[in-house]
């Protein structure tokens, strides 16, 4: 026998603990003397121990009175491996869902990089949209079209491609360029800042796209068809595109130009 102060110590756990696990029925003592002291055999200890192990695996405690309470000695190893299982399909689900959640937070970060706070509205349907598509490690992928005139190749290219909200290099310096573009909307897209930028996104671009200029030019005008109601990718706006495509279109003319000279 040990008593509660010897257990509490020997456990690296508080007295008021012990009383709390006791007064929830979760361990009672073994033997409780007229003068009140509280006293632990072995199997009240063996107890506590697989309480500390349940509980350090992600029990709560009402599970833990569940599993202790309603097991039998000669099913107990069957028990405890049913119940293990069962945590063990929780705590996926809860990666699930902070995986989500984090892709999600990213997407808002993003977004908000793009085109600030304006659209918070519109941010919003776009994540409740998104809420039902699977997570592919980590992101919900881009989505193209069975019907569209597509190469395995070409769709393989796509794929490949950085998503927002991921955690790719590559879709922070987009962002990073798209944020830079951005702020020189009121400047004429020929400047020669502009037109900095435009070469600096479309080598990025072409590299993404692994040199492949027919197929980077089918995705321009897959996100930038001005019939859309709503954005293909977030924050990139009608307006945002519109000013992009002067900006591209200037920067591949004059290099035609030269390529001529």
């Amino acid at each position: 026998m040990i008593r509660v102060g010897d257990l509490a110590k020997q456990a690296n756990i508080s007295k008021r603990t012990l009383y709390y696990y006791e007064q929830i029925g979760l361990l009672q003592p073994s033997l409780v003397p007229e003068n009140g002291y509280r006293y632990y055999d072995e199997h009240a200890i063996l107890r506590l121990q697989k309480i500390r192990l349940l509980k350090s695996i992600g029990y709560t405690l009402e599970q833990i009175k569940d599993l202790l309470q309603n097991q039998k000695h000669t099913e107990e190893s069957d028990n405890w491996i049913a119940s293990l299982h069962e945590q063990v399909a929780l705590i996926e689900q809860q990666k699930e869902e902070l995986s989500r959640k984090q892709y999600l937070l990213r997407s808002t970060i993003h977004s908000i990089q793009l085109k600030g706070t304006s659209d918070v509205k519109d941010l919003l349907q776009v994540i409740v949209a998104m809420e039902d598509r699977p997570l592919v490690e980590g992101v919900i992928p881009a989505e193209f079209k069975d019907d569209l005139p597509l190469t395995p190749r070409e769709k393989a290219i796509l794929a490949d491609l950085p998503v927002l909200g991921s955690t790719d290099k590559r879709m922070e310096e987009l962002v990073a360029i798209f944020q830079h573009i951005r702020r020189l909307m009121p400047v004429a897209p020929d400047s020669p800042e502009a037109q900095a930028l435009a070469g600096e996104l479309y080598d990025k671009a072409l590299d993404l796209f692994q040199g492949d200029e027919l197929l980077l030019d089918k995705y321009w005008h897959l996100i930038s068809s001005p019939e859309r109601a709503e954005p293909v990718v977030i924050g990139l706006d009608q307006a945002f595109l519109s000013y992009l495509d002067e900006m591209i279109g200037f920067y591949l003319a004059q290099r035609e130009d030269q390529s001529r000279e």
